[in-house]
């Protein structure tokens, strides 16, 4: 068991390392919003996969880690969490657990508030593009004549896009 608790501390080290490195990716990838530097969101995306296979990797070696502790200690694994292993466990282990079960908390807090600061970034400039596409729309649009029957039709073009000169 001891070997067990060993290898899970392991890859619960690596596991705080990738979602550190990805709330670095998600603080580059708002600067790259805000200054609307394509290339670097278009970088940062790319990191932000390969970061997200690595989770998935060690994740899935955490998962049959955590299936062997619990077999161990009589417990179904779906109700093994990062705090009851901890209590369930001797020190110097415990209180590593404990400490892992807080980063992980503070990190997953930081990721899910800096992602919702994105979306909303991302929106506010959707929505800007929206309405630039709107205006050049309207630009393009005929000019439409209300005539005596209360119908309206669309006149010609207004070509003001076209030209800036009056």
């Amino acid at each position: 068991m001891e070997l067990l608790l060993n290898d899970l501390l392991g890859l619960l080290e690596g596991e705080k390392g990738l979602y550190a490195s990805m709330l670095l990716a998600l603080q580059k990838e708002k600067k790259a919003i805000v200054d609307s530097n394509h290339e670097e969101l278009n970088e940062t995306s790319r990191e932000k996969e390969n970061l997200f296979l690595k989770i998935r990797i060690l994740e899935e070696q955490r998962l049959s880690v955590l299936e062997k502790l619990a077999r161990n200690l009589g417990q179904p694994a779906q109700d093994l969490t990062l705090n009851k292993l901890s209590q369930s466990v001797q020190e110097p282990q415990s209180t590593q657990l404990a400490d892992y079960h807080s980063t992980f908390l503070s990190l997953a807090q930081s990721i899910q508030e800096i992602n919702l600061s994105n979306k909303e970034l991302l929106t506010h400039s959707l929505d800007l593009v929206k309405g630039s596409l709107s205006l050049l729309g309207d630009l393009l649009s005929s000019n439409p004549i209300y005539y005596r029957t209360g119908k309206m039709e669309a006149g010609d073009q207004s070509g003001r896009l076209l030209s800036g000169k009056v």
